[in-house]
């Protein structure tokens, strides 16, 4: 804990400022991308959309009411066909006449009300089962923006860190490359060593470029995440933190959102299979139409007749026989249903070899932070010895350069097992659904 310690005060020390207020921690960070982030947005406009689709759904069992109209100008009247005697003709013989007027206008309102149908039952509640799942689906992208953000987070921490670590060594370097051309000038040094020192301090120097770089890529990628435009400016508390994870326990909780969707899928595809069925079952509804015809015909003798009528009725409905398809229909929507049965053993089983792994990783990775603390204190003490004896003139300057390039591997090595703790932290609370509270 006090090696931790030394290096975020000196952390602080090598030209970073300390984090204020309006720095964004990570838990800011996650409940700002909960909010803003496009992908989430999105997530929650299919909700709104679900509901829509309910409502649709709901509104099939309502009254249908429809209003046609039609007209018709017979520029000659269609004729038909009927016995001669109905004039007064002779038996056996027919005549041609036409019926009706040339002008004719005919409007129907129609009211409709289904009184049973299954399938309307069923499709109610697959809609409102549909709305669970659409909430889980929300859930599962607020869960995997969480990750996105914690992830990228900790590299932007690892980062921040390393170019810290080179600043404060490019420090120590300006510093021996004074000391040695002053010891040039004075005929106890050769120019060789301060090239190799001015090599050593350019290679630092285009490190901390490059780093910074990967920096404000990761800054610029937390902006997307959390939905902040990229013209914005965002400041993110860079310094790791003291506190070390817990390690993992054997007796956990599994919260996956994963398997809550399968489980509502599998509920959704015996809803269907249901409705498949129905199809054996006939429908009944109500109706009652008003309607009104217009008969007309223009000239000398213009006539205009309106001829209502009235009538209710019921109507039944039953698909007898559909050649099959109702059994084809079945027969997938089971096979899906064993597809379902296939990625829950399948989940279940990823969900043990990731709880396992990121638990064996945070063992290991606990250890060997502790071990490359102790490892990053000793280079620090040999980086120092070593520049008291350069001053003394006991060693040249290829044992200094060498040192610091100890240094800056015990520095790097600290710095990626502290992010591999980090991740393995968040790969178990995202392999026991515990990234973000429900």
């Amino acid at each position: 804990m006090k090696t931790i310690r030394w290096y975020l005060s000196s952390f602080f020390v090598l030209g970073f400022t300390v984090a204020r207020a309006q720095d964004f921690t990570l838990d800011q960070l996650i409940n700002k991308a909960l909010t803003n982030n496009y992908s989430v947005q999105s997530a929650r406009l299919d909700e709104i959309k679900t509901e829509a689709q309910i409502a649709e759904v709901k509104a099939s069992a309502r009254p249908q009411v429809n209003l046609t109209g039609d007209y018709k100008r017979y520029l000659k009247i269609p004729g038909q066909v009927i016995p001669a005697s109905v004039f007064g003709g002779p038996e056996g013989t027919y005549s041609a006449v036409a019926f009706g007027l040339p002008y004719n206008l005919s409007t129907s309102l129609q009211a409709t009300q289904a009184l049973y149908n299954q399938s309307l039952l069923i499709a109610t509640k697959a809609a409102k089962a549909s709305r669970d799942l659409s909430a889980l689906q929300t859930q599962k992208t607020k869960e995997d923006v969480a990750y996105n953000v914690s992830a990228t987070y900790y590299n932007l921490q690892t980062t921040a860190q390393q170019i810290a670590f080179l600043r404060n060594n490019l420090v120590s370097t300006e510093r021996l490359i004074r000391i040695t051309d002053l010891r040039r000038q004075n005929q106890l040094a050769q120019g060789i060593d301060v090239d190799r020192l001015q090599l050593s301090k350019t290679s630092s120097q285009t490190q901390i470029e490059s780093l910074q770089a990967t920096y404000n890529q990761l800054l610029n990628t937390l902006k997307y995440l959390t939905g902040t435009p990229q013209t914005d400016s965002l400041q993110v508390r860079t310094s790791i933190e003291e506190t070390i994870p817990v390690a993992p326990g054997n007796e956990y909780t599994i919260n996956r959102t994963d398997l809550q969707l399968i489980d509502q899928q599998k509920l959704i595809n015996g809803l269907e299979q249901r409705n498949v069925k129905t199809g054996f079952v006939p429908t009944v509804s109500a109706y009652g139409v008003a309607n009104s015809s217009v008969y007309a015909i223009g000239g000398d003798n213009s006539y205009v007749k309106n001829l209502p009528g009235y009538w209710v009725g019921l109507q039944l409905n039953w698909n007898v026989f559909d050649g099959l398809a109702r059994k084809a229909k079945l027969s997938q929507k089971r096979i899906d249903d064993q597809k379902l049965d296939v990625q829950l053993r399948q989940v279940r089983e990823s969900i043990s070899m990731d709880i396992t792994n990121a638990r064996n990783k945070f063992l290991v990775e606990q250890q060997n932070l502790s071990t490359n603390s102790g490892q990053v204190k000793l280079a620090e003490k040999v980086y120092t010895q070593t520049q008291l004896q350069f001053k003394e003139g006991t060693v040249d300057i290829t044992d200094v350069v060498q040192a610091e390039n100890s240094l800056r591997d015990a520095q790097n090595n600290y710095l990626t097992t502290l992010v591999n703790l980090r991740t393995a932290e968040l790969d178990w609370k995202k392999a026991t659904g515990s990234l973000i509270n429900r």
